[in-house]
């Protein structure tokens, strides 16, 4: 037999040994290798409602809200010039639709369930939220929406959407269909790329 062999043979048996003893110590501490790694239901229920609870409780509309993610036209010195000016539009928008006077409200539950209360028509839902990513993706009779979700301080929230899942949403709370408001605001829209527009709410 090599010497080579034989120190590979000792070393084999030590490292051997060292996982036993560390299986023996875990045991001994009352933990099972098995379950250190395991996750269960109750685990990705409990961080769930921590995370939450960063935007838990009711939210009522204080006014419009721009966010601005592409690279063009805005981008630059232009970007906050051109949000407020599409700020002032959109809550000239906003008020001939009556937002100013049915003040849309956002109720999010830790338990993933949420409700908008919009144009006097309450619509029920439920979302996931992703604070890294500061996304919500909330899902309300049947409809799909990943929206933008900023927190700003403990009082305040800014949510906004993809133009045209704003209008959806808007045109699910109300009959808009043949408004003249919604089709300008569509409209106005289409010259302003990767914008979402939505609300700045406070609690």
């Amino acid at each position: 037999m090599t010497m080579r062999r034989i120190v590979t043979i000792f070393c084999t048996m030590l490292l051997l040994a060292s996982c036993g003893a560390s299986r023996n110590n875990a045991t001994d501490k009352g933990l099972n290798p098995d379950e250190v790694f395991t996750i269960t239901e109750d685990d990705i229920a409990r961080e769930t409602r921590q995370i939450n609870s960063l935007i838990k409780g009711e939210w009522t509309y204080k006014g419009p809200s721009v966010d601005v993610s592409g690279k063009n036209l805005l981008a630059g010195v232009a970007k906050p010039i051109a949000k407020s000016k599409l700020k002032k539009k959109l809550k000239d928008a906003y008020k001939k639709i009556g937002l100013n006077k049915t003040r849309p409200e956002f109720t999010f539950n830790e338990d993933g369930t949420c409700a908008i209360n919009v144009l006097g028509k309450k619509i029920k839902g439920t979302y996931n939220y992703n604070p890294d990513q500061e996304k919500i993706y909330i899902k309300w009779h049947g409809l799909p929406v990943t929206a933008r979700l900023k927190r700003d301080g403990k009082k305040k929230l800014h949510i906004t959407f993809d133009a045209d899942k704003l209008l959806s949403l808007l045109s699910l709370a109300g009959s808009f269909s043949d408004s003249s408001t919604i089709k300008a605001l569509s409209k106005l829209m289409e010259n302003y790329d990767d914008v979402m527009i939505g609300f700045e709410l406070k609690k």
